[in-house]
């Protein structure tokens, strides 16, 4: 869908379309020069890297002196080794934003977007996301390994809070798990993010409790596949914070 036509079907508060050397973008009012040194690749250069997904994610330094998060999205599978980075049809990046914009309104801590960009090729596009860098963040996998219990237990409930605001904002993501979970330590209780709305589905009311169920069972999953140190007592405190939506039946560990 071209990106005027994408704009004039969804209403994205406070993002602006821009085109810049070929490039169509979703910009966040106010980083408009940003996102075009961004289209121009060796205008902004990385100043560190960050893991995540299928490569790491370089980290630029804005003129604002933020940090901003770059992800190129790259194709998974055996498709990769033909097609790394080519998508044909719908529009990966603009979706993103959108679904990450649902759940930010919806009172979910989830990473700032300062744009979605499209860049044409003969054939598809390449896609990229650039996100303002959360400070002190730590995937939750690498977090419980060194957090002592009490604190595992307190930053298990607040993930369930965040997952079911996610999900009674309208929100369902595909890929619930630790590493895509950022814990930020704070005095009181620790803070958690989520992140990677790439292929997330924006209902237009609150997530039906089946899919609900299969995120849920999608984060302990994950749990026992990286062999996160969450006892009974752990999940008891994921479904505390989720709270009334838990669906019915569901039992994790």
């Amino acid at each position: 869908m071209d990106w005027k036509t994408y704009v004039g079907r969804h209403a994205l508060a406070d993002f602006v379309p821009l085109e810049h050397e070929g490039a169509r973008m979703l910009v966040r009012g106010g980083y408009e020069d940003a996102a075009r040194l961004l289209v121009e690749q060796k205008a902004l250069s990385a100043v560190e890297m960050r893991g995540g997904g299928r490569q790491a994610h370089p980290v630029v330094l804005l003129q604002t002196g933020e940090k901003a998060v770059v992800r190129h999205y790259r194709r998974g599978g055996l498709v990769q080794r033909i097609n790394s980075s080519r998508y044909f049809g719908g529009n990966r990046a603009f979706d993103e934003l959108r679904a990450t914009e649902r759940a930010r309104a919806g009172g979910v801590r989830t990473a700032r977007v300062l744009a979605a960009i499209e860049r044409p090729r003969t054939l598809g596009y390449h896609a990229t996301l650039a996100t303002l860098l959360i400070p002190g963040a730590t995937d939750a996998a690498a977090w419980l390994e060194s957090a002592a219990e009490g604190r595992r237990e307190a930053m298990l409930r607040e993930a369930g809070h965040q997952i079911a605001t996610m999900h009674e904002a309208g929100v369902a993501h595909p890929d619930v798990n630790l590493r895509n979970l950022l814990v930020v330590e704070r005095d009181t209780a620790p803070e958690v993010w989520l992140l990677d709305f790439d292929k997330a589905r924006v209902h237009p009311g609150p997530v039906p409790r089946a899919r609900r169920a299969a995120e849920l069972r999608r984060l302990a999953r994950s749990a026992r596949k990286l062999r996160a140190p969450i006892d009974p007592d752990g999940w008891k405190a994921v479904r505390e914070g989720y709270g009334d939506g838990w669906p019915r039946g569901l039992v994790l560990g």
